[in-house]
């Protein structure tokens, strides 16, 4: 028998304004992981009619969709701070399987990112949501979900 990775079970941590320590922020959605890598043309003129061609740089991207439980100081709030520095500063994030009790052993990802709060949505009849994205500052440190 086969066990498959349950979305509910990883969450999005920010680290706090204590290096090391980190919180995650209430209220959130679906997250996700992008890697893309552009092409690095190989070909030379005496290859043939063929071209060929090797993986260039990654470009990694993390999304979260969050309805935010306020208040939320070391959540939330710390994650809005963030990503509204002008200027942007990088700061570090974690995936950690194992929901709210994830622990640091738990840790499937960490990055540097710059953040971003893309959109929010205050619809009728619906809870406030918002989207935030976040781009990589350096190579992951850890990333078994890869």
């Amino acid at each position: 028998m086969s066990t498959k990775i349950l979305g509910n079970n990883y969450l999005l941590w920010i680290e706090s304004a204590v290096a090391g320590t980190y919180n995650y922020p209430l209220g959130q959605g679906n997250l996700s992981i992008t890697r893309s890598s552009s092409k690095v043309d190989t070909t030379s003129k005496d290859d043939g009619r063929y071209g060929s061609s090797g993986p260039g740089l990654i470009d990694l991207g993390v999304s979260l969709e969050i309805m935010p439980k306020l208040p939320d100081a070391t959540g939330y709030t710390r994650l809005e701070t963030l990503s509204l520095a002008n200027p942007p500063a990088p700061f570090n994030i974690q995936i950690r399987k194992n929901g709210t009790s994830g622990a640091s052993g738990d840790v499937v990802f960490q990055c540097s990112v710059y953040g971003n709060l893309d959109s929010s949505d205050f619809n009728q009849n619906a809870a406030g949501s918002v989207k935030a994205s976040f781009v990589a500052a350096a190579a992951p440190t850890v990333d078994t979900l890869a």
